[in-house]
């Protein structure tokens, strides 16, 4: 032991001179002997997180990622089949009007004859929607239950751009009726730009996806035939590319 009050030894004690508070007093030679473990604990406590409590804050976070991200998913899941029945819903609406209108759609009858053909070049999908209020009774199907900016109509007679979730093709026809497309969820993008509201020509050279406004990483689409599937962003391109025209006009609300 160092007899030289007041310096540090490179061993387990120091030595202070007798009378320093919060020492602990030795029996002989009137000196006092500090651990040092307790020096080296007290600076152990201001150097924040230790190695163990920085992993245990990993683990935390991993666990509760592991349990929300299902939860999420799962809702996602639960939207999505909706959204797909309410598109079903209205292909089954425009068959039923197509049956009766000698196999054609709304957009190609003239609104003499309870079509909507003179209403296309507006761009409103609304407009062309109303022809199917005799067959779809019910205005909340034309909205998706993700689009929280939306709000179902008292009634599909009275529908407008702020009560539907869905594009319309006015250039689709009962031809080739299963490859088709006939409505689909709005929040398209083409070439990495949102689709906005109004007629837009939707081409097969066009880079089109989803945004992420409604579904994660997908949209629905109903198709003439009256099917409705969830496409995924990396499919959609192929989708459309398989469509009879180059070139089709969407009414996107």
């Amino acid at each position: 032991m160092n007899n030289h009050p007041g310096v540090k030894t490179p061993g387990y004690y120091r030595v202070v001179p007798a009378g320093t508070k919060n020492g602990l007093a030795a029996e002989a030679g009137g000196v006092t002997v500090e651990p040092a473990m307790k020096t080296l604990s007290a600076k152990a406590n201001t150097n924040g997180f230790t190695l163990i409590e920085l992993l245990l804050v990993i683990f935390m976070i991993a666990v509760l990622a592991a349990m929300l991200l299902p939860s999420l998913a799962g809702r996602d899941s639960t939207t999505n089949v909706r959204c797909m029945n309410n598109l079903k819903q209205i292909g089954i609406g425009y068959d039923m009007w197509a049956s009766d209108h000698e196999g054609q759609f709304p957009a190609e009858v003239s609104i003499a004859k309870n079509g909507s053909l003179e209403f296309v070049s507006t761009g409103y999908a609304s407009l062309q929607f109303r022809a199917l209020s005799e067959f779809t009774r019910y205005p909340n199907v034309f909205v998706c239950p993700a689009d929280k900016t939306r709000q179902a109509a008292a009634n599909s007679k009275n529908l407008r751009e702020e009560n539907l979730s869905y594009f319309i093709n006015v250039d689709a026809t009962t031809n080739n009726p299963s490859h088709t497309i006939l409505a689909g969820d709005r929040n398209l993008q083409a070439n990495g730009q949102p689709v906005k509201p109004g007629l837009f020509e939707l081409t097969t050279n066009l880079d089109s996806s989803w945004t992420h406004d409604l579904h994660l990483n997908c949209g629905v689409l109903v198709f003439a035939d009256g099917h409705a599937e969830r496409i995924r962003t990396n499919e959609l391109n192929s989708v459309i590319q398989h469509q009879s025209l180059a070139t089709n006009r969407l009414c996107v609300p």
